[in-house]
């Protein structure tokens, strides 16, 4: 490969360990909410743990993270740690897949979350790997939220979101960031195709404006600027493998519309995503362009809060261009993720997720499914220690029946004649206060 296409594949490539993290999810809940609101943690996440949003959760999140009790004295700090097992294959010396297993810390993490004044709410996350033993900034967004009355004797509640990852401040679940599986390992291969949208997370920053207008239709649109290489730095993020530093971003426009229905014992939403943007070498003319659509769709029975059953589902395709010394590459990724759940009484829950992946130039790939059962003993009403501690066990298994994949060098070396040898189990304990 000549050193002047080092551009597009070099942010394809390079980003994969974050692209993994973003398309895998990252784990959150936090208990400053439920201090600061006076509600349990099960008002706004299904599951009676995060992220899984109820319809309430969902109005909160959009309303700034700024509804209360009324209370004073409420300090919006948290903190999460997962621990995990997980029990894999990686290559020996010889090169042959051999079972491993590694036990300890996946991640741990504090919080800024909760309401900072009248209008004005955050989360923010601060998190240290178990696995790179990095710390670093991870997902952040902060609102300004206010109500407007639009006639009718309807509302509008608007706000603006100034985060640092495409889509954390989508209210759905349904989008990467937040969607299913709800905590995931670095240790594993986790599914999905790697996109250069989702490259993007914590090296960009963004400034999205929304409404909710009569509790019903939502609307969104951002835009999206690269912070220097420098702050990427301070903030924790660390350049690419090989010294290789991320492209320049500006001004990429986000614009995500959705309808919701919230029928109290049961409710849904459907919508759509679009997101484009132009990542340009900062050393050379090379540039990537990439152009994302994506529809999505989620539905819960609620019911009496006994029996609990979600279905969440979503459609990524992007289209990139890359340009590299005059010459375009084209190439066109899907991402597709189902997944349903069912808890009972807000503390035992099973979830089954399914994926495909595909790319046009057939480099990358995957298809399989996601098991999960859990158990979270606390975050109700009546629980121990509520609201400052919740917990949630679980166990997780990822059976791919294809997978496909080809080295940092594009060359067709590693394509895995085994989707099982991919496979993985993980048990997890994964605690917030």
């Amino acid at each position: 490969m000549s050193k002047s296409s080092s551009l597009a594949l070099k942010a394809l490539w390079a980003c994969v360990p974050v692209a993994m993290a973003f398309l895998s999810s990252q784990a959150q809940a936090v208990p400053s909410f439920a201090r600061q609101t006076g509600q349990d943690c099960a008002a706004c996440h299904i599951g009676a743990y995060g992220p899984q949003l109820t319809p309430f959760g969902i109005k909160f999140k959009l309303g700034g993270y700024v509804d209360s009790d009324g209370k004073a004295g409420k300090i919006p700090l948290s903190a999460m740690v997962v621990a995990e097992y997980a029990r894999f294959k990686e290559p020996d010396a010889n090169g042959n897949n051999v079972t491993s297993s590694k036990m300890g810390l996946a991640e741990s993490s504090v919080f800024l979350a909760g309401k900072l004044s009248d209008n004005i709410g955050s989360f923010v996350q601060v998190t240290n790997s178990g696995v790179d033993h990095t710390t670093g900034i991870d997902q952040a967004d902060l609102r300004y939220a206010t109500t407007l009355g639009i006639g009718g004797g309807k509302e509008a509640l608007v706000g603006v979101s100034v985060n640092n990852n495409p889509s954390v401040q989508d209210p759905f679940n349904t989008l990467p960031v937040w969607s299913f599986p709800y905590t995931a390992s670095d240790r594993v291969t986790n599914p999905g195709v790697d996109t250069v949208s989702g490259s993007l997370e914590q090296r960009v920053i963004g400034v999205n404006a929304y409404s909710l207008i009569d509790d019903n239709i939502y609307a969104e649109l951002g835009l999206y600027n690269s912070i220097s290489p420098a702050m990427q730095s301070r903030l924790g993020s660390g350049r690419y493998p090989d010294g290789a530093e991320f492209g320049g971003l500006s001004n990429a426009p986000y614009v995500r519309l959705a309808y919701m229905k919230d029928l109290h014992t049961q409710a849904w939403n459907v919508g759509l995503l679009a997101f484009n943007g132009k990542l340009e070498d900062r050393a050379s003319a090379d540039s990537t362009k990439f152009k994302d659509f994506g529809i999505d769709g989620s539905y819960q029975f609620l019911g009496t809060r006994e029996h609990i059953v979600t279905v969440n589902g979503s459609y990524i395709r992007e289209r990139t261009t890359a340009n590299a010394s005059g010459v375009d590459t084209n190439n066109t990724v899907k991402n597709t993720k189902l997944a349903a759940s069912y808890h009972f009484q807000n503390t035992y829950g099973a979830t089954l997720g399914y994926f495909k992946a595909t790319s046009e130039d057939q480099h990358a790939g995957n298809r399989g499914f996601l098991y999960q059962v859990d158990w979270t003993p606390w975050g109700k009403e009546s629980s121990w220690a509520a609201p400052w501690a919740n917990l949630r066990v679980g166990m997780q298994y990822i059976q791919f029946k294809r997978y496909v994949s080809y080295d940092a060098d594009n060359d067709i070396t590693t394509v895995l004649g085994k989707p099982g040898d991919m496979n993985s189990l993980r048990l997890f304990a994964w605690t917030s206060f």
